[in-house]
């Protein structure tokens, strides 16, 4: 049997699959089964992980590839993460089956001719912002529109094991905790803030093999990181909604993207430290349209 729900999250990273996963694992929980479609590399490793299904589109052919995979799984909505208009425009013309956008921060002067079209942001059944977005930005947003009352995360102990023994140790030792996965020299940039603010013993999480620094290559790194005297990320969605119960001892850093505006979101840390993710799969499913428990909400829409 086909999934209810397909989730889009493109990327080339672990950031939108991430979250896709999270509100998969609450959809399910819910009783409702949902599939996500990515070009990530990393799409069948959590798939073995999280037993979700997962499928693979190829970089080069997403364009036409996703509009494809939807037609043929005709499930009964189908959720798009950030980019209204899809990252290379392929819901520019709106299917048949109801879309739920996903708004994320967006730095729009970015993202070319479908920030500035009107109908980029029509025709959803549903936008869910996901945090605070800039004025501007929400003035393009066409109802029905939902704020969440948070953040969207992978739990921890959701997926995964305790993480490895040798980081754990490292950290009950009192070594600072880098986590980020991204340019090996972002890296490099948090583990010298670490030691400017005087942490000598410094563990990263991160697929980079660093000198004078114990790493692992490591998911998820939300199931450590209450384990660490203090914690240097960037200022990702997902390491800021990670953190957002310890944020006395979490220092992220803004670094530059094409679309994500690290800056701003930082500048906003603290105005939304609760979990959301149980409410974004809830929005999710009367979006769709499906009848599920009847403990879920309707609270929050504006």
């Amino acid at each position: 049997m086909s999934a209810a729900i397909l989730y889009f999250a493109p990327g080339s990273g672990l950031g939108h699959l991430t979250r896709a996963l999270a509100v998969c694992l609450e959809l399910r929980e819910l009783g409702v089964e949902a599939e996500i479609a990515t070009n990530s590399p990393f799409a069948q490793p959590l798939a073995r992980l999280a037993r979700v299904a997962v499928t693979h589109v190829a970089n080069d052919r997403w364009a036409e590839a996703a509009p494809r995979l939807l037609a043929e799984r005709a499930p009964k909505a189908a959720v798009v993460d950030t980019f209204p208009n899809g990252l290379r425009g392929e819901w520019s013309r709106r299917p048949g089956v109801p879309l739920i956008h996903m708004a994320r921060r967006l730095r729009l002067e970015n993202y070319g001719q479908f920030a500035a079209d009107g109908a980029a942001w029509r025709g959803f059944a549903l936008t869910l912002a996901i945090e605070a977005l800039a004025p501007q930005h929400e003035a393009l947003l066409q109802p029905p529109v939902r704020a969440l009352g948070g953040l969207i995360r992978l739990a921890p102990g959701r997926i995964g094991d305790a993480g490895p023994e040798r980081l754990r140790q490292l950290l009950e030792e009192g070594a600072a905790l880098v986590v980020h996965g991204g340019p090996r020299n972002e890296v490099e940039q948090l583990v010298r803030t670490a030691r400017a603010a005087g942490e000598m013993q410094v563990a990263a999480i991160t697929p980079w093999q660093l000198d004078g620094v114990a790493c692992f290559d490591y998911f998820p790194a939300a199931n450590v990181l209450a384990r660490a005297r203090r914690i240097f990320t960037g200022a990702g969605y997902n390491s800021i909604a990670d953190t957002m119960e310890l944020r006395a001892r979490h220092t992220a850093m803004a670094f530059p993207r094409r679309f994500d505006d690290q800056a701003a979101r930082l500048a906003g840390v603290g105005t939304a430290d609760a979990d959301a993710t149980r409410e974004a799969a809830e929005a999710i499913v009367l979006a769709a349209g499906l009848s599920v428990s009847s403990h879920i909400s309707v609270s929050s829409h504006r």
